[in-house]
Parts: structure tokens; C-alpha cells; sequence
């Protein structure tokens, strides 16, 4: 069982034939009382305190467990945000590799086309000037065969 200030107060002791001095002893334990007192409000006032800190104490830690799982969940989302924007780069970089592809092979056929019509007009060209040569040759036969007939009319 604990002591307290109140036990030390009401403690009262047995009167004998050659006892100690009942004021020495009053006055003796009147002094132990109030440090007694004293020592047990301080106790009391620190028990609760540590009550107190120790509350503080579960709350930061459960804080600081909160903000480690927080940032622990942050560095995942980095890390998932990272890898999406590293996979979507790599779509573009294909998409874009295609768009090429094909765009070059759009110019590739168109250019194909071009070439193919230059030769048809080259062509062409080459069939008028042998038409024209012809018809200009035949043309000039048909002048050197009509000069003789005029000359003699």
C-alpha cells in the first residue's frame, strides 16, 4: 500500500512511561509531511506530464508513420507516373515512326506517279515532233512535187 501526505498527518502514536518528546516528534513529523507532500504533488504533477508526453508521443508517431506512407505512396506514383509517361513517349515515338513510314511512302508513289508522267509527256513530246517532222517533210515533198506542175502550165 502507497503512502500519502494525509497518512503521515493522521499518524498517531501510543503514549508510553519514558517516550520520545511529543512536540519534537509533532514538529518531526509535521516536516516530513510537508516534504512528503511535496515530493508526492511533484509525482503526481509528473505522472501526469508523462501521461501527457507520451500521448504527444503516440500522436507523432502516428503522424510520422502517416507521412511515411505517404511519401512511400508518393514514390509509387513517381514511379508509376514515370513508367506512363516513358510507355506513351515510346507510343509517339512509334506513332510517329509509322507517320513517317507512311508519308514517306505516300511521296515515294507520288513521286513514282510524277516520273511516270514526265515519261508519258516525254514520250509524247517525242511522238509530236515525229508527227510534226513527218507532216513537215511530207509537207515539203507535197510543195517539190506541185513546183514542176506550175512551172509548166
Amino acid at each position: 500500500m502507497q503512502m500519502t501526505p494525509l497518512d503521515i498527518r493522521n499518524k498517531t502514536f501510543r503514549k508510553g512511561f519514558r517516550g520520545y518528546q511529543c512536540g519534537e516528534v509533532e514538529k518531526f513529523l509535521e516536516t516530513v509531511y510537508q516534504e512528503f507532500e511535496s515530493a508526492y504533488t511533484e509525482n503526481f504533477e509528473l505522472l501526469e506530464k508523462t501521461k501527457g508526453l507520451e500521448a504527444e508521443i503516440s500522436h507523432y508517431r502516428q503522424l510520422e508513420n502517416t507521412l511515411q506512407q505517404t511519401l512511400v505512396l508518393a514514390q509509387q506514383t513517381a514511379e508509376e507516373v514515370k513508367k506512363t509517361a516513358r510507355h506513351e513517349a515510346a507510343l509517339m515515338l512509334r506513332e510517329a515512326e509509322q507517320d513517317k513510314l507512311s508519308k514517306v511512302s505516300e511521296t515515294q508513289v507520288i513521286l513514282d506517279d510524277i516520273k511516270e508522267e514526265i515519261q508519258g509527256l516525254s514520250r509524247r513530246r517525242d511522238l509530236l515532233r515525229t508527227q510534226l517532222k513527218s507532216f513537215l517533210l511530207a509537207h515539203l515533198d507535197l510543195e517539190k512535187l506541185q513546183e514542176p506542175d506550175d512551172g509548166i502550165a
